[in-house]
């Protein structure tokens, strides 16, 4: 696996984002379960190249903002997580993966896979080469970025 790049150090990084109101975490919550019936919907109908190409649409110029990336996946991360349905990596991936495509910033959904102790798949998303969820552990090997 290759070595993960540090996230940027900045001490405007907290300035810089606002906190979110209770009306843009409202906001961001229905964004996020929008997103992830999308991502449900389609990953029936297609396969996962087709659907990250899906999902992202038509952005050509992507944007790097790390702290406004890593705000979305903490959002998604926490949202995810009480919904009683499939929201294993692979969906919150993709659900990351459309928000940050809907705001122009750069990023890369990367499959891992491992073969011992027990065979396994992970996948995540990175932005500027840093891990926005969590990576797989170093026996996990990338075979796709996305």
């Amino acid at each position: 696996m290759t070595e993960q790049r540090q996230p940027p150090v900045s001490a405007t990084d907290a300035e810089r984002l606002t906190p979110l109101t209770r009306t843009d975490k409202l906001s961001l919550v229905v964004e996020i379960l929008g997103a992830y019936t999308v991502v449900r919907w389609r990953m029936r109908r297609a396969d996962i190249q087709t659907v990250v190409g899906q999902l992202r649409g038509n952005v050509n110029n992507r944007r790097s903002d790390y702290p406004l990336a890593r705000q979305l996946a903490r959002a998604v991360a926490r949202t995810l997580t009480f919904l009683p349905t499939d929201n294993r990596c692979l969906v919150r991936s993709l659900v990351l993966d459309k928000l940050l495509a809907r705001r122009s910033l750069q990023s890369i959904v990367v499959i891992a896979a491992r073969a011992e102790p027990d065979f396994g798949g992970h996948a995540w998303v990175e932005h500027d080469g840093v891990a926005l969820l969590p990576p797989g552990s170093a026996d996990y090997q990338r075979f796709a970025e996305l």
